[in-house]
């Protein structure tokens, strides 16, 4: 088992370096195409942190385990509330007055309770993928517009997280072999996670909450802790939320207009609910002094640690 539990740990490095090399070679060669740093640090923090959950999920689902993908996306939605921004929030409280919250934390919220509602009947179908999608396009259309009204902090704050050389031929050559790591990578780390879960006899519903939601969260916690560190709040809390937001809408959506994807009652009476429960609590949070404050950081990553012990205990 150890060469598995290497392949896992391998996979997941080489999804990491993959999703890093792919976010910059294309935010450079926008930029290099007349795109502004704001726009493109915009669509960093929207998009970039899905993008190892998005590659793992579509692996996962192509090579046949629906359960592991829906399990790795929602996991991660509740890694990016609970543990993201609560250990942001300790390093240093995390200020917001970024437009895009007002739009994006209400929309999580939404697609969280319309998921529980779409999966009643067990499964989502090509209908409700279709949905998904479509309110997916009216979110980015939102966020376009709400992008407009940003003060001039939130702009010099994601421009600086897009900040990147901008030549042509290196950031082709990066979006190549972002795209060669995070394909390689998903695949390794996506049959190791089953692997494991066969050996153990565990649910790949559970190793996708667990192991492939927080092996794909760490690298975003890095750059957070980072960011927290240099007081860029709009940056840490704008990509959890928003790249949860793209989890739920256009990963999830994707997987269900390829193919039905089952829900199970686990699903709609935990792991759901749960999300839905992180996203109504973090709400008053930066809807009052619109600052995550160290207390309420630690509110979040102690409600984290809970619900990872309440997923590992009943298999020990």
């Amino acid at each position: 088992m150890l060469e598995t539990y290497g392949l896992l740990l391998l996979g997941l490095v080489l999804v990491m370096f993959g999703a890093d090399s792919f976010l910059r070679g294309a935010s450079g060669l926008a930029q290099g195409r007349g795109v502004g740093g704001f726009s493109a640090g915009l669509a960093v923090v929207a998009v970039g942190a899905s993008v190892p959950e998005l590659t793992i999920a579509v692996v996962a689902v192509v090579r046949g385990h629906d359960a592991l993908a829906v399990g790795t996306v929602i996991g991660s939605c509740i890694t990016n509330l609970g543990l993201i921004i609560g250990v942001s929030a300790l390093v240093k409280p995390l200020a917001t007055s970024f437009r895009m919250l007002g739009v994006a934390l209400p929309v999580l919220i939404a697609a969280t309770a319309a998921l529980l509602l779409m999966g009643q009947d067990g499964s989502l179908g090509q209908i409700d993928g279709s949905l998904l999608l479509l309110t997916a396009a009216a979110f980015g259309w939102l966020v376009k517009r709400s992008s407009v009204q940003e003060s001039e902090a939130v702009r010099k704050e994601l421009a600086y997280a897009a900040n990147t050389q901008t030549e042509i031929l290196r950031n082709l050559l990066r979006i190549v072999v972002g795209l060669g790591l995070l394909g390689y990578g998903a695949w390794r780390s996506v049959g190791a996670a089953v692997d494991i879960a066969a050996h153990f006899r565990m649910n790949e519903l559970w190793i996708g909450l667990s192991v492939l939601a927080l092996g794909a969260a760490l690298p975003e916690l890095a750059k957070s802790i980072v960011a927290a560190a240099r007081g860029h709040g709009n940056v840490v809390v704008g990509s959890a939320v928003a790249s949860s937001v793209v989890n739920l809408l256009l990963v999830i959506g994707l997987i269900a207009l390829g193919r039905p994807i089952a829900l199970t009652t686990s699903l709609l009476h935990v792991e759901i609910p749960a999300l839905l429960a992180f996203a109504v609590a973090f709400f008053p949070m930066i809807r009052g002094d619109a600052v995550v404050s160290r207390r309420e950081g630690l509110v979040l990553v102690l409600a984290y640690i809970g619900w990872m012990l309440w997923l590992l205990l009943p298999r020990f």
